[in-house]
């Protein structure tokens, strides 16, 4: 009875380990691996974790990063990244991503047109968007951002922003009476 239990047991465990992920049901299996790191469905979570990694493949998924955590999420989808605490993260995420970077983080990010990014409190980011994207730097944030056309940058007065329009030609945005950086559009 005992070996029966612990055969059932197994064959469980296998089970759920072989279905977890962090994207849809639909293309190639996500994958979420590294010390830290737990997915539910397109839901992953890095929490005091080196070297975490959630591969979404084509599909849409979101990814925490707590506890001083070292993650790195990517995706073709969008990618809803949160970078909490003293963690280090990295990330690629397709159109209609959404980056918050917070506390002391320190971020390096990549997205597709229509993103949104926020780099708050007195975290370090390091932000390339496409097209149509927006950018906050609040707090005593470091940005560096680099932003497509239509992107549109606020950088509070505390915050230290270094902003680039133009994706591959690196020109200069169009700086409004409000403070906002517009990228290839008037104010």
């Amino acid at each position: 009875m005992r070996l029966a239990s612990l055969a059932f047991a197994f064959g469980v465990a296998v089970l759920v380990a072989s279905s977890g992920g962090c994207g849809g049901d639909s293309g190639a299996a996500p994958t979420c691996t590294g010390t830290g790191c737990s997915c539910a469905d397109s839901s992953c979570t890095c929490a005091a974790g080196t070297d975490c990694k959630a591969e979404c493949g084509d599909e849409a998924c979101s990814l925490d990063c707590t506890d001083a955590a070292k993650c790195n999420g990517n995706t073709n989808g969008a990618l809803a990244l949160v970078c909490e605490d003293t963690s280090e993260c990295k990330g690629n995420g397709g159109d209609g991503s959404a980056i918050t970077c917070e506390a002391s983080a320190n971020c390096d990010l990549k997205a597709g047109a229509n993103s949104m990014a926020t780099c708050t409190d007195m975290a370090v980011c390091k932000i390339n968007l496409g097209n149509g994207s927006m950018v906050a730097c609040e707090g005593e944030a470091h940005c560096d951002i680099k932003c497509g056309q239509g992107c549109e940058v606020t950088c509070a007065a505390t915050a230290t922003c270094a902003v680039t329009c133009g994706l591959v030609d690196g020109v200069p945005g169009t700086t409004c009476s409000d403070g906002r950086v517009v990228c290839g559009a008037s104010c």
